[in-house]
This record gives C-alpha cells, sequence and structure tokens, in this order.
C-alpha cells in the first residue's frame, strides 16, 4: 500500500534555493494543533538535525512545517484542511532559508576542523543567534585551561576556516538506494544530513568563530555566518 510518506517528494534536498512551488495536497486532516496538510513537492525543511524550521505560507496563510511519527513533513497552521489533490501554492523565506543553510555548511567545516584537532563531535545547534559546536573535552583539558589558551585555540580555529573559504569547494548532496542522503564538502568531507545548505563555500559570508569555552561538560565553540549576496539561480543546489 502506497502511503503519503511515500508519496511525498522533499524538494529541499535537492535545491536549496527553490523558495515557491505550486504542490498537490497528497495528505489533510485536523488534529491537536488544528488543521494540517501534507503536500509533494514540499519546499519546506522541518527543524530537525541542528537546523530550524523554514517559515512559509501555504496559499497565503502562514503555516509551520514538522515531521511526524510516520516521517512525512505536515504544515499545521492552515485555516481548514484542504481537499486531498487540490493544487496548492508554496512560499519560503528565502532569506531566513539562506540564513539557515549558511550556518549549517559554516557548522560542518567547523565540526570538521575540531575533529581534525583530534576532538570528538558531541553536539551541534545551527539556529541564528546560538549556532555552536560541541565537542568532549576529555583529553584536552591542558590546552583549553586559561582563557589565554582558549583565545589562541578560537584565533586558530578563525585562521583556519578563514583558509578553508579560501580555497572554496563546492558542496553536493546525494541520497543513496536506501534513502539515507550524504552532504559532501570539496577538499573537506563527506557525513550524512538532512539539512539545507549553500551550493559553494564561495556563497558563505562573515563566517566568525566567536568563543571557545568549557560548560557543562563540553568544549563549545560558538559561531556565526551568513549568506553571500545575491541568490543563486534554483537547480542544482544541495
Amino acid at each position: 500500500m502506497t502511503t503519503a510518506v511515500d508519496q511525498q517528494t522533499n524538494a529541499y534536498f535537492d535545491d536549496t534555493y527553490l523558495t515557491e512551488a505550486t504542490a498537490t495536497v497528497i495528505a489533510a486532516g485536523t488534529g491537536e494543533d488544528g488543521a494540517w496538510a501534507a503536500v509533494s513537492p514540499n519546499i519546506f525543511h522541518p527543524k530537525g538535525g541542528g537546523q530550524p524550521s523554514d517559515e512559509g505560507t501555504l496559499d497565503g496563510a502562514a503555516v509551520v512545517p514538522a515531521r511526524d511519527d510516520a516521517g512525512l513533513v505536515v504544515l499545521t497552521g492552515v485555516p481548514s484542511a484542504p481537499e486531498v489533490g487540490a493544487a496548492v501554492v508554496c512560499r519560503i523565506d528565502a532569506g531566513l532559508r539562506r540564513r539557515h543553510a549558511a550556518l549549517h555548511t559554516a557548522g560542518h567545516l567547523l565540526g570538521h576542523l575540531g575533529e581534525a584537532r583530534g576532538w570528538q563531535h558531541s553536539g551541534h545547534s545551527h539556529f541564528p543567534g546560538q549556532a555552536r559546536l560541541d565537542f568532549d573535552p576529555a583529553g584536552h583539558e591542558d590546552e583549553l585551561a586559561t582563557p589565554e589558551l582558549r583565545e589562541a585555540v578560537r584565533a586558530e580555529f578563525q585562521a583556519q576556516m578563514d583558509a578553508v573559504l579560501a580555497r572554496g569547494g563546492a558542496v553536493t548532496a546525494s541520497v543513496d538506494a536506501t534513502g539515507h542522503r550524504t552532504v559532501a564538502i570539496e577538499g573537506v568531507n563527506a557525513e550524512p544530513c538532512g539539512g539545507t545548505h549553500v551550493r559553494s563555500l564561495s556563497d558563505l559570508a562573515g563566517v566568525r568563530i566567536l568563543e571557545v569555552k568549557v560548560k557543562r561538560g563540553a568544549i563549545k565553540v560558538r559561531y556565526e555566518a551568513e549568506h553571500a549576496e545575491g541568490a543563486p539561480a534554483a537547480g542544482g543546489a544541495a
């Protein structure tokens, strides 16, 4: 039996810069949060993987995307459940999407740089204003023992980040036969990820390592990043 999950194509997997689309309602109903709908193709990224959800509208009504227990991305906030099979217009906040993508890609770079130091990645957040990578501090107490040492590590991270960005590289995504998605940054690494990313490191701007500290049993490296001016054309983006 074909389910709504089987019918849904998540277009944000293939094109970060697709921010408007006509879609078909593949499921709808009413629940504790009011009326909801699921559409395909779906351009809305739900909260997950350290990345916030997109913000946007369905036929002009503000909606909130979320992934249900079955893995279906559903949109809540619609005034009433639309008819299954109906054509609807979906739009997302393009500026917010680009910022989320920039922060997520910069987070992958920072994770790679931390692991290159021998640090073990233990957590992350790519939320605007709260972006950070967490690492296990075990065995690294001496190199982070004082404010001066932590500042030296922060400066090293910044220099390494600047070098990676100056070198540049494409950011691509692929999905294997089992449905697992991998995001690859040219010359850096490849790792499983379901988030949105810029198409190239040249799309990143203002990447700054803000602070390195040890708190609540973790090394926390705070950072910020923006998308470079100008939106790439739709198609071919990670």
